[in-house]
């Protein structure tokens, strides 16, 4: 990680403004839980195009202008400070190697490619830094990125943290978690595993030397509603319930803020990270 680096050190000249194809709003929430003393989770709202990261608990309505606004939410895990501080990293690092891997040499690097190296450098970048500060050696974090650029979302996935896409009265999870129990199912259909084996993670970033980052890339439409989630969500509210307050009349402050009330209600035994992005419009671009 680079301290002195800010985002307005580096305009990208190749990213002249073409036209906003989304409007878009946005807020991000998160919140210690019942159980934790501290919050490993952290979050990231960023507009790559403007340089400006938008902060906790406030909804902002953006028009998305290439090379798109980017979105994450990482758990971080791992020794006493560890996850919080290889989450940090994670999103701190996230936007400066998106915009470097954007910037290939000849400028052609799509949205997926992009996102999987920047995450792969992070990989490197938090091993690394493990390596140097023996306390911290070991950390790890999930990620679950998303980029929303042109019409699409592209979410880049490592660890446990999820995806959702709300398209009209459908929830659909858009990643799947790289559990064992999961990568077993895969792999040996019928073997048995206790549920907290089941649960551990196949991977995470900075866990490891190498990284498999999984990506896929949904179309947008007017309304769909975009959730980005740790854990400590989605463990102990159903898919139903969230799509239930997620179809509540109201502002996507008071829906972000009713999930994570409802996560807490439920006993919150983990930290609690809500990102929520809905598109308002979707226009051509010119």
């Amino acid at each position: 990680m680079d301290p002195n680096w800010s985002p307005a050190d580096d305009p990208l000249d190749m990213f002249e403004g073409s036209g906003a194809s989304l409007q878009v709003s946005t807020i991000a929430w998160t919140d210690v839980g019942h159980k934790r003393e501290n919050n490993e989770d952290n979050f990231l709202l960023f507009d790559l195009y403007r340089r400006m990261t938008h902060v906790e608990k406030a909804e902002v309505t953006v028009e998305v202008e290439r090379p798109g606004l980017l979105l994450a939410v990482a758990d971080g895990m791992g020794g006493h400070q560890g996850g919080q501080v290889a989450s940090q990293l994670c999103v701190e690092n996230l936007p400066k190697e998106v915009l470097k891997k954007l910037d290939s040499e000849d400028g052609s690097s799509s949205s997926s490619v992009a996102l999987t190296r920047a995450v792969e450098e992070i990989n490197r970048l938090i091993l690394a830094y493990g390596a140097r500060n023996a306390e911290l050696e070991g950390m790890g974090t999930t990620l679950v990125a998303a980029l929303l650029s042109g019409t699409d979302v592209t979410i880049a996935l490592v660890g446990d943290s999820r995806a959702y896409l709300l398209n009209r009265s459908n929830l659909k999870q858009l990643t799947t978690d790289q559990t064992v129990a999961n990568y077993m199912a895969a792999t040996q259909p019928g073997f048995q595993l206790d549920e907290r084996t089941g649960e551990m993670l196949v991977q995470a970033v900075g866990a490891q030397s190498d990284v498999e980052v999984v990506v896929t890339t949904s179309a947008l439409e007017p309304g769909d509603l975009l959730l980005l989630c740790s854990d400590g969500l989605y463990k102990v509210i159903s898919q139903n319930d969230m799509l239930a307050t997620l179809q509540r009349p109201g502002t996507l402050r008071t829906k972000a803020e009713a999930l994570i009330s409802r996560a807490n209600l439920n006993g919150g035994p983990d930290n609690i990270t809500v990102v929520l992005a809905e598109v308002r419009q979707v226009a051509g671009t010119g």
